[in-house]
């Protein structure tokens, strides 16, 4: 898992509190297995990615978060992410992936709309 991520898992909902201050393709590749294995294993559909402490996302991180949003289609699960500073903000809106993730600015709002 990457560095500094902690999972939580509440039935089908998993929240991962990513850490660390930049998100390395490398990261997200960890990040992503470690999601994928709830999936597969725990029964996990429905994700929150709680990005307040993410400053920097590399732009390679988008296409492994949008594999793992591919992958979740075929199981009908949804991913949200929450609390994105400005400029991981700006990433997904310049790059029109604010229409494929479910963005929100509280951890709280997000989670009650995964589990609605």
């Amino acid at each position: 898992m990457a560095k500094g991520t902690h999972l939580e898992q509440d039935g089908a909902l998993v929240v991962a509190k990513v850490q660390a201050d930049k998100m390395t393709h490398q990261d997200a590749v960890e990040l992503t297995d470690s999601l994928t294995e709830k999936l597969r294993f725990d029964g996990a559909t429905r994700f929150v990615l709680n990005l307040e402490k993410v400053e920097f996302l590399s732009s390679a991180c988008l296409g492994t978060l949008v594999n793992f949003l591919q992958d979740l289609e075929h199981v009908h699960g949804r991913i949200a992410l929450a609390n994105c500073q400005n400029d991981v903000a700006f990433l997904f809106k310049v790059t029109r992936l604010d229409s494929a993730f479910l963005m929100y600015d509280e951890l709280d709002d997000a989670c009650k709309a995964m589990k609605a």
